[in-house]
């Protein structure tokens, strides 16, 4: 029989794993929490257990994969395999069934808005998938990189710390980690293996893959999080307001306060977006936005400069500092984030980028909110989608555009530079 699952997987998946007798063996680049929970009952009730996964650390900060998951399998028993470049998605349950995945199931054009799976359990289809997977476990068993042992879980904790505190950044300007581990079978995952620039682009080309497995959502994996999402270090800082917008034909001036006997600058959020202020980290990078006026007097935001924010912490409330009365935006802007570097053209406002042109150029690439939903977002609305915002986390493409201008203008004006003690 082929069955095509659509609309229970969870319900599929969890009897497979509970009427399994003997073996259970999956390959699988993505690892839920649920995932990890039944494979360890499993093997805690005697059945034999292998995982064949993908070990990138950009997945483990991404949530697409789970140390502490691999962890508890290991620990209770399941033999755990890492491969290069890995896509299959295949899950087997003693000789009797399979649900088959593979990169075609996660094409955009196949099931962005349709989940599906295939279940079988013909014999002769259900052998050949258990030699396709006993093929592929034997082919890593001999090489030296395929195994996941614990002294690998404790180098990959390891970074997982290091890097979720401070996540460095690589070419491109998008923080992706390109640590990998796990044996390469093909040409194509020895390249990604050996070449820093190929395994970016690995990582980077497949950040959207799990979004459209049914079988990881429905066992609870994260799906609306992508790598350049949840790490959102390209930021669009908006600055004065719609209904109170600074004079196009002056320059951007950055105040400086004193900290505790230190000279830093800021840029402000008011209460409401005290959210917003939370989510920077440290090295993020911002371009300065300012509600204004173009050259021809019709409102707009135009951006007019580049800098780096400091992680956000709890002090950076400007009530509780000496300076708060200072001025009078302070009170309804309290709330900032220390900008560590910045570059401000030095020319009036105008002379600035208007955000309109950006998104005529790039339409839904301009956000990371709006390039994962192209058919949502028209023109229009990715016009219209700096309205009542504090911050926007921008694209890749975004960045690329923006920075080529801002030379542009630079090179034409100068630049003011400010730096936070």
């Amino acid at each position: 029989m082929i069955e095509m699952v659509t609309d229970k997987h969870y319900d599929a998946i969890v009897s497979l794993f509970e009427e399994a007798q003997n073996e259970i063996k999956i390959i699988s680049p993505f690892l839920s929490e649920k995932t990890a929970e039944l494979l360890c009952n499993a093997a805690k009730r005697g059945i034999v257990c292998s995982f064949i996964t993908r070990l990138y650390l950009q997945d483990f900060l991404d949530g697409s994969n789970t140390l502490e998951g691999l962890q508890k399998m290991l620990s209770s028993g399941v033999k755990l395999h890492a491969l290069i470049g890995l896509h299959t998605k295949l899950y087997l349950f003693d000789s009797d069934d399979a649900i088959v995945g593979s990169a075609n199931f996660t094409e955009s054009g196949l099931t962005r808005n349709i989940e599906l799976s295939i279940h079988l359990n013909r014999e002769i289809t259900i052998n050949s998938l258990h030699k396709y997977y006993d093929d592929i476990a034997a082919k890593i068993n001999d090489t030296k990189d395929g195994c996941i042992t614990q002294d690998i879980l404790d180098y990959y904790k390891l970074r997982y710390q290091e890097h979720k505190k401070s996540i460095s950044k690589v070419d491109g300007g998008k923080k992706i980690v390109t640590t990998i581990y796990g044996a390469a079978l093909d040409t194509n995952a020895k390249r990604i293996k050996e070449d820093r620039n190929e395994a970016y682009n690995e990582i980077d080309s497949n950040t959207s893959e799990r979004r459209t497995d049914p079988v990881y959502s429905a066992l609870g994996g994260e799906t609306s999080i992508v790598s350049y999402k949840s790490l959102k270090n390209i930021l669009l800082k908006f600055s004065a307001s719609a209904s109170n917008r600074a004079d196009g034909k002056e320059a951007m001036y950055m105040y400086a306060f004193d900290d505790n006997g230190k000279e830093i600058y800021i840029s402000n959020f008011s209460e409401a977006r005290a959210k917003s202020a939370k989510t920077v980290e440290e090295g993020d990078e911002t371009f300065f936005c300012v509600h204004s006026y173009d050259k021809s007097g019709k409102e707009c935001p135009l951006i007019v400069g580049k800098g780096y924010f400091k992680a956000f912490n709890s002090n950076n409330d400007a009530r509780k500092k000496t300076w708060s009365k200072q001025f009078d935006w302070l009170k309804k802007y309290p709330i900032y984030c220390v900008i560590s570097e910045a570059k401000i053209i030095d020319a009036p406002v105008n002379c600035g980028i208007p955000l309109r042109e950006v998104t005529d150029a790039l339409g839904y690439k301009t956000y990371i909110h709006t390039k994962d939903s192209p058919d949502k977002y028209t023109e229009e609305k990715v016009a219209k989608a700096h309205r009542q915002q504090a911050m926007l986390a921008l694209s890749h493409e975004a960045r690329e555009y923006i920075d080529k201008r801002l030379e542009e203008i630079g090179k034409q004006h100068g630049w003011k530079t400010y730096r936070s003690e």
